[in-house]
C-alpha cells in the first residue's frame, strides 16, 4: 500500500491589491449573512453593513504598520485577514473570514500565523481581537494559536462578543 503524499493547497496567500476592495467586501458580507442573517438582534444582524470603509479604503487603512492578506482560490478570493494599528505596541487582528466550501483546509491558520508573523517583525508585542460569541469554530482557532480570553473592551460588548489577546515578541 502506498503512504499517502502531501497534497499542495489549491490556494495562496497574498496581500490585498488595489481593486480587490468589492470582492472582499463581497466574500464578508456573504460570511456574515451566513451566520447573523436570521439573528433576533438587529445590531448583530446589520453590524457588519455600515463597518467596512477600512475594506474600501484599504490601501490608506492597512499602509502603516498594517497588513491586509487575501487568500486565492481558482482567481477568487476566499478567504481574508488583516492586522491594524491600536497603539504603538499593540495591533488588532480583524477581518478572517474564509468562504465556507474552503473551511477546514488550514486557511485561517496560515493567514493568522501570517498576520502574527508581521505583527511581531513590525514590533508590536500584543495582538488583540474579537469575535461575535456565535462563531465557536474561529474561538477554537485562536485558542489553539494561543490567544487567551481577556476583558471586554467595548461597554457592553461581551453581549454579543469574546475579546482575545496574544503576547508575542520579546519586549
Amino acid at each position: 500500500m502506498a503512504a499517502p503524499t502531501h497534497m499542495e493547497p489549491n490556494w495562496t496567500i497574498r496581500p490585498f491589491r488595489p481593486g480587490d476592495a468589492l470582492a472582499v467586501r463581497r466574500l464578508i458580507e456573504s460570511v456574515w449573512r451566513e451566520h447573523f442573517h436570521e439573528h433576533p438582534d438587529a445590531f448583530v444582524r446589520d453590524f457588519i453593513y455600515s463597518r467596512l470603509s477600512d475594506v474600501d479604503n484599504a490601501d490608506t487603512v492597512y499602509a502603516d504598520r498594517a497588513l491586509f492578506l487575501c487568500a486565492i482560490a481558482e482567481g477568487a478570493i476566499i478567504g481574508t485577514g488583516a492586522i491594524k494599528g491600536f497603539n504603538d505596541r499593540e495591533c488588532e487582528m480583524v477581518r478572517m473570514f474564509v468562504a465556507p466550501i474552503y473551511r477546514g483546509r488550514g486557511i485561517a491558520r496560515t493567514i493568522a500565523d501570517g498576520l502574527i508573523s508581521f505583527a511581531g517583525n513590525a514590533g508590536y508585542d500584543r495582538i488583540r481581537l474579537s469575535s461575535n460569541n456565535a462563531l465557536t469554530a474561529s474561538h477554537r482557532l485562536y485558542e489553539r494559536m494561543g490567544f487567551q480570553l481577556t476583558a471586554s473592551r467595548d461597554p457592553g460588548g461581551e453581549a454579543h462578543s469574546r475579546y482575545y489577546a496574544l503576547r508575542i515578541g520579546g519586549r
